[in-house]
């Protein structure tokens, strides 16, 4: 005998209703991965909207919002995410990322740690967090994760990539190259890797194999600045000033430690030299309005704070701004390049600094008309440079910095109404453990 059973309506349509939520799940899926990611997150919305509470759904979302470069609501996602299931390696790890890229380190280095206590060996994680810690200034605590990611997947190109950037901080470049080729080995067309690579080279004098490798960073990324730009001065070639995204991408990328990289490894001492000869070769004590150009991390404006009555600073990099900002010492910061800003501001200042800013220039009379034309009453300008021979105006150098002639800049203050106060040679600082000669100045104007 069987016994009779006959279906339940209400089971029956719940699972057909679950099928149909599965189905528009996978779609959704597939059309994220094909890049239609406006039908994605349709799709996606519509599934969320009967289960408002599913992980997966939540940090997918998440996900492809954070592809869409819409980082609000790719946070908004994935916190709701990790608020169900705070332990989710998969959720922490890229509302890690959401925070790195929105320049919060702090809940970046967070998020990758409790995605790590979930996964202790998961080497997307270990590579994740040794770059957030790296770009905080942790240099040492990142190079364990760095390595240890690489030990669990040497065959991971990223982490390979991250570890070498590190290891050329430290002044480790041979072991960097090899980093970098053995990421090679697996993404022989990344331009980023190929850059890096490039540079190490560079450093340690292979000016042959750098020059190749720039020249395939160019080819593979015909738009990449930072790389053109260095391979213009590996070869030669001279070129009126850095483009804006090299000069961004060097400063981003060494935010973290550029304090102490400056100042103990290079021996950069110029913010404190200009402030020294500045008190003592003018009558004055005080400045109503100073005007820090390239600003930087703010270590000209802790030398200067004292004789400003406003301080103002400019600086192309985010992430340098964030660190003078935590200083406390700017009355204002401007995300913005120097002539750009001199040209738009109503301000006008009496002091103007410029503590290695005029290596990222060559041509330095856009800066001098901007300055001249922002200069209110008895104005000052101090500034460092590396010092090229006479018989040139300025030069491009195979570090990717400028150097000028005493007799342009001389040239330039009488061109431009500016009476020379000070003139002096001065290492300005160490490059492969050799001081970099250059000069610093005091010009006055009115």
């Amino acid at each position: 005998m069987t016994e009779d059973r006959s279906e339940d309506p209400t089971t029956e349509h719940q699972s057909e209703a679950a099928a149909d939520l599965q189905i528009l799940f996978g779609k959704a899926f597939a059309c994220q991965q094909a890049g239609d990611y406006a039908e994605a997150a349709r799709l996606y919305r519509l599934v969320l909207a009967r289960m408002p509470d599913n992980v997966n759904l939540l940090c997918n979302l998440g996900i492809l919002y954070r592809d869409m470069k819409k980082p609000a609501m790719a946070m908004t996602h994935l916190q709701r995410a990790c608020a169900i299931d705070p332990e989710n390696p998969m959720v922490n790890l890229n509302l890690g990322a959401v925070f790195e890229e929105t320049n919060d380190l702090p809940g970046a280095v967070a998020s990758y740690r409790r995605a790590l206590q979930a996964a202790p060996d998961d080497p997307r994680i270990l590579n994740n967090l040794g770059k957030a810690l790296y770009q905080q200034g942790e240099t040492e605590t990142a190079l364990d994760y760095l390595k240890k990611a690489v030990l669990l997947a040497p065959g991971y190109p990223l982490a390979r990539n991250n570890l070498g950037v590190l290891l050329c901080t430290l002044g480790k470049s041979h072991e960097a190259i090899d980093c970098f080729k053995q990421s090679l080995a697996a993404t022989p067309e990344n331009s980023d890797t190929l850059y890096n690579l490039a540079g190490a080279l560079n450093t340690v004098g292979s000016t042959a194999e750098a020059e190749f490798y720039y020249r395939r960073a160019v080819a593979v990324d015909p738009h990449h600045a930072a790389a053109r730009h260095m391979l213009a001065a590996i070869t030669g070639t001279q070129t009126a000033k850095a483009p804006a995204a090299y000069v961004v991408d060097t400063f981003d990328r060494y935010a973290g430690q550029f304090d102490n990289q400056l100042t103990e490894k290079l021996g950069y001492q110029v913010p404190a030299m200009l402030r020294e000869v500045l008190t003592q070769a003018t009558d004055t004590t005080t400045f109503r309005n100073v005007l820090d150009l390239g600003c930087g991390t703010g270590l000209s404006g802790l030398a200067f704070r004292d004789l400003a009555g406003k301080l103002t600073g400019v600086d192309l990099s985010a992430k340098m701004l964030e660190k003078a900002a935590a200083k406390n010492i700017y009355d204002k910061l401007h995300l913005d390049d120097i002539v750009s800003f001199l040209n738009g501001t109503e301000d006008e200042f009496d002091l103007f600094i410029a503590t290695d800013v005029f290596v990222y220039l060559g041509d330095l009379i856009p800066v001098y008309t901007a300055i001249r034309r922002r200069a209110t009453g008895p104005a000052h300008l101090v500034f460092s440079i590396e010092t090229t021979g006479p018989g040139r105006d300025y030069e491009l150098r195979t570090s990717g910095r400028y150097a000028q002639s005493v007799d342009y800049i001389l040239r330039l203050a009488a061109e431009f109404g500016f009476v020379v106060v000070l003139n002096e040679k001065r290492n300005i600082r160490r490059e492969q453990g050799q001081w970099i000669g250059g000069n610093i100045f005091i010009l006055r104007r009115g």
